[in-house]
């Protein structure tokens, strides 16, 4: 009788290209050994492969358990090899809090992070219902609600994250490499844009990116991105531009 094969254990991490998020890095193992031999062995024979390509570490296969991985080592080993890291996907808890220190972004965890920017006005209170005369024979009209619009009037700094729910952000001072400015809408930034914008943080692939003054780590509408490795054209770069999705898959930046 043949001997049952064993199936092969799965290699510590794979690599997997998709339309809209590039490369994904898939993780299958958070062990520095074994990530670190898979990786001399992946790439040995095509060490120039990759041309800075954006990637994103998927890590939907780990344990719920896992250790998270030595995040800042694992993208650099990847970027001497020709890729460029920025995010994590599917992660944990646990797993999406290293990654933040690590400097990688946290994809679809758009929840709004408290006390971002210092001083921010508190809320109005509520004003007291005026209850209405026993006589009053018509109804009221309920009030139209405002559209959700967050204004952010100071700088914001490396690490510092902000999100406008259901709404558009705009930003009226510098947004600074290492910050994060999400909407579910648009995005306005009258000033310098030196960090990372998100549009369309829940898939509303008309929303648009405006700065007037355009040097962008990453810009993303509705999932679509792209990293800046290399400048942008000289048409836009550090000048005011606009950035728009074209047939709901292609980015569009143009001169405002």
């Amino acid at each position: 009788m043949p001997r049952r094969r064993e199936p092969r254990p799965a290699p510590a991490l794979e690599l997997k290209t998709t339309r809209l998020a590039g490369i994904q890095v898939i993780l299958n193992s958070a062990e520095h050994a074994a990530l670190d031999t898979h990786i001399s062995t992946l790439f040995a024979a095509t060490p120039d492969f990759f041309g800075g390509e954006a990637a994103v570490f998927e890590c939907g296969r780990l344990p719920a358990d896992a250790p998270s991985p030595d995040w800042s080592w694992l993208a650099q080993e990847l970027k001497s090899r020709g890729l460029n890291p920025f995010a994590v996907q599917n992660a944990s808890a646990e797993l999406a809090a290293s990654a933040r220190q690590a400097g990688l972004l946290v994809l679809n965890d758009v929840a709004p992070a408290p006390a971002i920017v210092a001083a921010e006005a508190a809320p109005a209170p509520e004003p007291e219902p005026v209850a209405e005369p026993a006589s009053a024979a018509e109804p009221k009209p309920e009030p139209a609600v405002a559209s959700a619009t967050r204004i952010i009037d100071k700088p914001l700094r490396s690490g510092q994250r902000v999100y406008a729910a259901g709404g558009d952000i705009v930003v009226l001072a510098a947004v600074n490499p290492g910050a994060e400015v999400i909407a579910d809408g648009s995005i306005h930034v009258y000033a310098p844009l030196k960090g990372k914008a998100l549009a369309g943080a829940r898939g509303d692939t008309s929303a648009r990116i405006f700065t007037t003054h355009l040097e962008a780590e990453l810009v993303s509408i509705a999932g679509v991105y792209r990293t800046f490795e290399t400048a942008p054209d000289a048409t836009v770069a550090k000048k005011p531009a606009q950035i728009r999705l074209a047939d709901t898959s292609q980015l569009v930046i143009e001169p405002l």
